[in-house]
């Protein structure tokens, strides 16, 4: 795959790339078929340009044929794959492990919501053999089958806080436990760190945070050799099983990319986006301000943050304080407007920036949240265009309308193509 060959739209003098995720997850079976898909698709290409076109994560045998077909105008066609949850024939030994020996038990809120989602975001452990071969054998079989152009890995990750801080902090299952005493890490110290909450916040840094400060996750670190090393080694497992991932992957001629979280909270579920760039053609980070839903930062920080409140007995204000010097972006109401309104665009484009800095040279297309779904999110045109102002601030290379065409508005997407000129 060569993302520079795309082409369509310039922005500050760059072209830039239009993707687009279609899932096959976020429907009932009764109601997905070929012929909506490819209205959805055409009719959005009657608007706005498409280069790259993301299909999945469940499989569809008739969309998957019908897009991968010639005659789509999209020049790639990737398969969405998801890596470590909802992965045929998981079985709960495959789970990951927090430090109280209890097993990941996912995301409710699809369920709560009444929606008709197949998703649980329960993860797997990507130390664990069977789950991984499960994994990556599932993938070679779709990528047989199907004529995609390429795979776009998505949950290779370990839990968030949307799943609890209690789930965050794994893995500890045996698999975890051999392969981190292979490097003289101990994850019964570990667990203990987390039992007595032994971590120190370290020094306090006077005024607001730059974009060229330390992630605030490492620097926190820092102060922790212990979870240092934790941090490290989860980084390391995610990075090893994508390493793997890509050798399958361009070992069948196709090419890689990958659905990572905002840089911001990255290093909390496992990614490091300078080790994970080497082994793909373009990264779109989860930059999405009003979903509240996994990987939507309106979920996540307000969920860190009421975690760490109750697991270390520190007030919210201390943290939002704490966060204003630390975070990039952030300031002291950043909190009250985030689960008010959606996540301040200086949030945003500090992200954005962030991850076409530790991605370079890889280009990032970030994601630009596009859907109305019940009870999770609802866009409007004014959030449309401030994205796009914010990706265009923040030198991304193109943008990827998430995460499901079929629920996009029209008039998001002439918003989009408004915003482009």
């Amino acid at each position: 795959m060569k993302p520079g060959t795309h082409a369509s739209y310039r922005f500050m003098s760059e072209k830039w790339i239009i993707g687009a995720q279609v899932s096959t997850s976020h429907s009932s079976r009764d109601v997905l078929s070929l012929d909506p898909v490819i209205e959805a698709v055409d009719r959005t290409r009657s608007v706005i340009g498409l280069d790259i076109l993301v299909v999945g994560a469940r499989e569809a045998p008739e969309i998957f044929h019908g897009l991968c077909g010639p005659g789509r105008g999209v020049g790639e066609v990737l398969l969405w794959y998801n890596v470590l949850s909802d992965i045929e024939g998981v079985e709960d030994s495959d789970l990951v492990v927090n430090w109280r020996g209890e097993q990941s038990s996912g995301w409710g809120g699809w369920a709560e919501k009444g929606a008709e989602v197949n998703e649980t975001f329960r993860f797997v452990c990507p130390n664990n053999p069977a789950a991984r071969a499960k994994s990556l054998g599932r993938l070679r079989e779709l990528l047989t089958r199907y004529a995609f152009t390429g795979a776009f890995i998505d949950k290779v990750r370990f839990p968030s806080p949307a799943n609890g801080l209690e789930e965050v902090a794994s893995c500890f299952c045996d698999h975890c436990r051999g392969a981190a005493k292979a490097i003289d890490l101990d994850l019964d110290d570990v667990a203990r760190m987390f039992d007595d909450r032994a971590l120190v916040v370290g020094t306090t840094r006077s005024g607001g945070a730059s974009e060229d400060a330390p992630h605030w996750l490492m620097e926190l670190a820092a102060a922790n050799p212990l979870l240092d090393r934790f941090l490290r080694f989860r980084m390391d497992s995610v990075t090893n099983l994508v390493a793997e991932a890509h050798a399958l992957i361009s070992g069948l001629g196709r090419g890689v990319a990958a659905d990572l979280f905002s840089p911001g909270l990255a290093p909390l579920v496992g990614q490091d986006y300078r080790a994970l760039a080497r082994y793909c053609d373009w990264i779109k980070p989860m930059t999405y301000r009003v979903a509240e839903g996994p990987a939507g930062l309106r979920l996540e920080i307000p969920a860190l943050v009421d975690g760490i409140s109750r697991m270390f007995g520190v007030d919210e204000a201390r943290i939002s304080e704490w966060a204003a010097r630390h975070v990039a972006g952030f300031h002291r109401n950043t909190l009250q407007i985030t689960r008010d309104h959606a996540v301040p665009l200086s949030v945003i484009m500090a992200e954005i920036g962030s991850a076409v800095k530790s991605a370079h040279p890889v280009p990032v297309y970030f994601g630009l949240e596009l859907v109305r779904h019940p009870g999770v999110v609802d866009i409007t045109p004014e959030l449309v265009v401030e994205m796009v102002q914010a990706g265009r601030q923040a030198n991304a290379a193109g943008l990827v309308i998430s995460w499901d065409l079929l629920h996009a508005p029209m008039d998001g997407i002439r918003a989009l193509a408004a915003g482009m000129l």
